[in-house]
């Protein structure tokens, strides 16, 4: 397994876009048809960083969460969370055969396990 991406919420798309563009090379790639506005952002093939526009009172953290990936087969990962009792919520990212599972740990911590359908 290996880090997936992080998703950050900001104000403004475009300022956060332009400035990891200009600052790291990542480049604006496909995203899926979310309801919300964003960008995800590709270094070497791969979405490392997703924005997604924030809806919440200034103050509040500006990284949502931090995903890891392939977590393997999904009713595996499923049996397991559920096995060690950590509470989560599970969804699939559209577009896509990814299941992602959103587990909740200590502080607001959320880490996202993106698991493939068929693996």
């Amino acid at each position: 397994m290996q880090l997936d991406h992080v998703n950050i919420h900001v104000y403004d798309l475009a300022a956060a876009r332009d400035f990891l563009v200009q600052l790291l090379g990542v480049e604006v790639g496909w995203r899926p048809s979310f309801k919300v506005p964003g960008d995800w952002l590709y270094l070497d093939g791969r979405a490392v960083i997703h924005t997604w526009l924030k809806s919440q009172e200034r103050g509040l953290g500006w990284v949502d969460h931090i995903a890891f990936g392939p977590c393997g087969d999904p009713d595996a990962k499923r049996a397991e969370l559920q096995r060690l009792g950590y509470s989560f919520t599970e969804s699939e990212l559209v577009d896509t055969d990814i299941i992602q599972f959103v587990v909740y740990g200590p502080e607001g911590m959320k880490i996202e396990m993106q698991c493939r359908r068929g693996t």
